[in-house]
């Protein structure tokens, strides 16, 4: 145990805030104790009470989420505000993304850019990728591609890996800078070997296409397969193309016909689309066209699922009344898979905490 606990206790009961914290921080994390969210929510309130900046942000946190007390979002937006009015850098942007996620409207997304700029300005690097965000899309301030990529570097420069991948797709795509493919696949392949999934299938993308580098399917199969691992649902799709078409590896449709699956039940509008269209040809599943019509509605509501929706008339037109109502059906009751547990997926935010 890095600390005296007993030590720690000790100053507590004297009122000393910075122990209160500490002693928060203990039984949040189990450090040295037996995790115990309710008794370092109290802790926090204590050292809150104290104003101890960090405690007020940590007693907010626990507080949004409804760690060790029902959920209240509204005491813990008032004690967000009270940190960050004191310049808490934190605080600056847990309010933010509050703000942001509540869709309270232009007011609400005007005060989060602001609190955003302030936590960036004092090196918070979610801050720093959140504002770039913000300033890509023109939500809460006006849209300013080229800010968003000074914001992205000053996070790369950091060390943030998901920064890297973020100013590796402006690079790519000449968002807000001209293109530029070289510094783009530089950026993915540093992101890649540092365990980035998004990086890993798009460095994997350049390879299966021969952009910027030559094609190699092997390469690609490889940055597949490790985007894969971490439940890339992109990666898993296009894994399951490698399969299906047999390219560096033996043609496989049953296996293709997994992984398509797989990335259909996280929501990816390419897996569903194949996934689908295997159920309408019957390749390596018996023919359904129930299925088919089902899979292919999921994509077909999404932006990019033009090929599903171009698909979907047809194997429409052979379904029955009492077919399609039971598509329908089926379709609106549909949830996607949750991210397994530990995948980068499942983490609410990429990001590199710094505060």
């Amino acid at each position: 145990m890095a600390f005296d606990l007993a030590d720690l206790r000790q100053r507590a009961e004297k009122g000393d805030a910075s122990a209160l914290f500490e002693l928060g921080k203990a039984y949040q994390g189990g450090s040295g104790v037996k995790p115990d969210p309710r008794r370092a929510l109290s802790y926090y309130e204590r050292a809150a009470a104290l104003d101890h900046w960090p405690a007020v942000n940590n007693f907010a946190a626990a507080l949004e989420r409804g760690d060790g007390a029902k959920p209240d979002v509204r005491r813990a937006e008032a004690l967000y505000e009270r940190a960050a009015a004191a310049g808490h850098m934190v605080a600056r942007y847990n309010l933010a993304i509050l703000l942001l996620k509540r869709q309270g409207g232009a007011q609400d997304d005007a005060r989060a850019a602001q609190l955003l700029r302030e936590a960036a300005e004092q090196g918070h690097i979610n801050a720093q990728i959140a504002l770039a965000g913000l300033l890509q899309a023109g939500r809460g301030v006006p849209q300013d591609l080229s800010q968003a990529l000074d914001w992205l570097r000053r996070a790369a420069a950091a060390g943030c890996v998901p920064a890297k991948t973020s100013l590796a797709f402006a690079y790519q795509r000449g968002t807000g800078t001209p293109a530029n493919l070289p510094a783009a696949i530089a950026l993915y392949r540093d992101a890649a070997e540092a365990g980035d999934a998004t990086a890993q299938y798009n460095l994997g993308l350049r390879y299966a296409r021969g952009e910027g580098v030559a094609r190699d399917d092997g390469i690609a199969l490889q940055w597949f397969r490790k985007a894969a691992d971490r439940d890339f649902p992109h990666a898993l799709n296009a894994l399951g193309v490698i399969y299906a078409r047999g390219t560096a590896v033996p043609q496989n449709l049953s296996e293709a016909l997994r992984l398509y699956r797989l990335a259909a039940e996280r929501g990816n509008v390419d897996g569903q689309t194949n996934l689908g269209m295997a159920y309408r040809n019957g390749t390596q599943v018996a023919a359904d066209p129930v299925q088919a019509a089902m899979w292919l509605t999921l994509a077909a509501a999404q932006p990019a699922g033009e090929e599903a929706r171009n698909a979907l008339g047809a194997v429409r037109e052979g379904l029955a009344p009492a077919q399609w109502r039971r598509v329908q059906e089926m379709a609106g009751r549909w949830r996607a898979r949750p991210p397994a547990i530990g995948s980068d997926a499942a983490r609410e935010n990429r990001g590199c905490e710094n505060g």
